[in-house]
């Protein structure tokens, strides 16, 4: 009955023998009762190309998120050659939904958006030159969106320097990512504004704190095994001795020393005093 909704034949194949896959894979029953669920799926694909197209164009139309909807038709189409999936490709198309999504959340202040539009396609200019990246676009308009809403609560059109200034005491953390922006105010729009000077230690200060309340939840919560002991480790190194996060996830040497796990990097060791 579904062959019939197609007009090109190797569509038709296509989805009879996802249908037969299908059945392998959940039982009859129930690729009985979701087949139909994809039917719109493979027509899309039918009407925009006639055939199944590769990867990266099936992203384009679809985008990431579309096509985790569609995961069941997507692993047929793997597990058949059909489509070679590009894992850099999908992490793009994220960052470009994510930074989409950070446009959005402006639409209800026309005069945001103006200001955070602008100030994104001056990030894509150096995209486009290969001086950035999408990663190094979504993170400078995160404190910039955050800045223009926190100014619509505030019913002003731009930043100005109390406003910056406040948010940038909020979150300290921000201070870099800010930067950029606050220049392009100045550039593009005339505001008088400025990065204030750096708190000594006001950054640090926020960062010890979260590692801190991080810590006390993973008390709170116990747990045991590989996997959050590694988990608490890589808290513990922040907190403790000032590494990054990450180091914790990847370390030579690890090994419990009386009430204390001994991590060596390096040729050095650091301990950190066990989850109790």
């Amino acid at each position: 009955m579904n062959r019939a909704a197609f007009s090109v034949p190797l569509m038709a194949d296509h989805f009879e023998q996802f249908g037969t896959w299908l059945g392998t894979t959940v039982g009859d029953n129930k690729a009985a009762i979701t087949v139909n669920r994809y039917l719109s799926f493979f027509l899309e694909i039918e009407k925009v190309w006639k055939s199944i197209p590769d990867y990266n164009r099936l992203i384009a139309h679809f985008s990431a998120e579309g096509l985790r909807r569609v995961r069941l038709p997507m692993r047929w189409m793997q597990e058949t050659g059909l489509v070679v999936k590009d894992v850099a490709v999908q992490a793009e198309d994220s960052k470009k939904r994510q930074i989409t999504g950070m446009l959005k959340a402006l639409e209800g202040d026309p005069a945001g958006l103006w200001i955070l539009k602008g100030y994104h396609d001056t990030l894509m200019v150096e995209v486009k030159a290969g001086k950035l990246s999408l990663r190094s676009v979504r993170l400078a308009m995160a404190p910039a969106k955050a800045l223009l809403l926190e100014i619509q609560k505030m019913g002003l059109e731009k930043p100005d320097q109390r406003t910056v200034d406040e948010c940038l005491a909020k979150v300290p953390g921000q201070r870099a990512g800010l930067t950029g922006f606050v220049r392009y105010l100045r550039e593009a729009h005339s505001v008088v504004v400025a990065m204030p000077k750096a708190k000594d230690g006001a950054a640090q200060k926020v960062r010890q704190r979260k590692l801190e309340q991080e810590m006390l939840a993973m008390m709170r919560e116990g747990g045991e095994g590989e996997e959050f002991l590694r988990r608490w480790v890589s808290v513990g190194l922040a907190y403790f001795h000032g590494l990054p996060r990450k180091v914790g996830r990847g370390v030579d040497v690890l090994r419990v020393e009386r009430g204390s796990v001994v991590v060596v990097l390096k040729g050095r060791s650091y301990w950190v005093p066990l989850c109790e």
